[in-house]
């Protein structure tokens, strides 16, 4: 845990959907105007207000963390993705004054939130607790922005300080617009974000979203939320990517896109735990024990997996729980949903393995089993190598599915 007591922090909160560099110059202007001591780069969970579909935390997260580096007193936080449900900043700023008593809190918003400060939740609450570091644009109106700073100040007691910036026309919406429609990043982001972009394909993809229900939606960010203290951040973006491409094929193979994105999101919950735990979990799993022999040491955390979730968050269809435990082996009889698991584990855009793009080719062409034939192909070549037995349920998947192609 970050020890934060006595400190006097600044909070700046966001979907950083992506991070871009009015994000840093926003955190480089605060530190060189206010006496802080850290600035917690927050980005948010489960949003009150958000009608669109952000992206994945822990995607949001990384763009965060890599677009912060080199800058000193700056730490990104994952309190509001860990914390279930709809968060607050009021509710973030009690926790962390719970922590790491005594605290000074002053959050950092652009000068847009003096507008709608009225509709924060338990706003007077709030202004008890922090100050506001408003900052102030180039292109500002400095006389109607302090005009409203004083009326906050009347109505709630506000404490309010303006800092300054140069002047962007930077939006995190116009990014994701350009980048949906094929554009590519140009200075827009730090250059380490840029390539995370790039690499990950994230807003190529992630219009399929749009096509999950509400409910549904709500559901995966919880999920997602749930099975964040279980891993590590390489292996949550690992997840991510596995989750959107579970989402694109599933779009492709008219699959449920909520069941495939949450099979991605679960699928290595237990891959960190003990190896004894795993096994433990696994042989609960399974019914016969002859199929958990079956299993290395290093293929348990499917199954284990697969238990973890059917335990935890009382997750019964055998589909969607037999596509995690199998999805690194395969098995004889898998389901359209357990081949875009594998796939997906395997061919996600966070994957930079040679030979790679044939596989997706295949997959994102409707020609799921001639994918999975190739793909399974490149891994036992792959286990060849390194001189690692065969799996017989990989062995029972490849035939299956060769048996399909044409």
């Amino acid at each position: 845990m970050i020890d934060l007591q006595g400190k006097r922090v600044g909070l700046y909160g966001g979907t950083f959907d992506p991070f871009h560099n009015a994000h840093r110059q926003l955190i480089e202007s605060a530190l060189a105007q206010f006496p802080l001591d850290i600035i917690l780069v927050m980005p948010l969970g489960q949003p009150s207000h958000k009608t669109r579909r952000i992206s994945l935390a822990a995607h949001r997260f990384e763009m965060a963390r890599i677009g912060v580096e080199k800058l000193t007193r700056v730490i990104v936080s994952d309190d509001e993705i860990r914390t279930l449900g709809v968060d607050y900043t009021y509710k973030t700023v009690l926790r962390l004054k719970e922590q790491h008593r005594p605290l000074e809190v002053m959050i950092l918003v652009g000068s847009d939130v003096l507008l709608s400060i009225d509709s924060w939740y338990r706003v007077a609450d709030l202004m008890n607790e922090v100050a506001l570091g408003v900052v102030r644009r180039g292109d500002d109106d400095i006389d109607t922005l302090h005009d409203i700073a004083k009326k906050t100040t009347a109505r709630y007691g506000a404490k309010i300080a303006f800092f300054d910036m140069p002047t962007s026309t930077l939006s995190s919406s116009d990014i994701r617009c350009f980048l949906e429609h094929n554009g590519r990043l140009s200075g827009q982001c730090p250059t380490s974000v840029e390539s995370f972009i790039e690499s990950h394909r994230l807003y190529a993809l992630s219009p399929v979203y749009s096509l999950i229900n509400n409910d549904d939606w709500e559901r995966l960010i919880a999920f997602e939320g749930w099975g964040w203290r279980f891993i590590s951040q390489k292996r949550r973006v690992h997840s991510a990517s596995v989750a959107q491409y579970a989402a694109n094929l599933a779009s492709i193979y008219k699959v449920n896109i909520a069941k495939a994105m949450a099979c991605g999101l679960l699928h290595d919950i237990a891959k960190e735990l003990p190896i004894e735990e795993q096994k433990a979990l696994a042989d609960n799993y399974f019914d016969d024990d002859t199929i958990l022999s079956s299993f290395s040491d290093e293929l348990l955390h499917g199954p284990a997996a697969a238990q973890l979730v059917s335990t935890m968050i009382k997750e019964q269809d055998t589909e969607f729980l037999d596509a995690i435990a199998f999805h690194s082996t395969g098995c004889g009889d898998m389901s359209v949903l357990g081949k875009i698991l594998f796939l997906s584990d395997k061919i996600a855009f966070d994957r930079s393995f040679k030979r790679l793009e044939p596989i997706r080719a295949l997959a994102e062409d409707g020609k799921i089993d001639d994918a999975m034939k190739l793909c399974l192909e490149e891994v036992f070549l792959a286990l060849e190598r390194d001189g690692v037995e065969l799996n017989p349920y990989s062995l029972h998947a490849y035939r299956a599915c060769a048996g399909n192609t044409h």
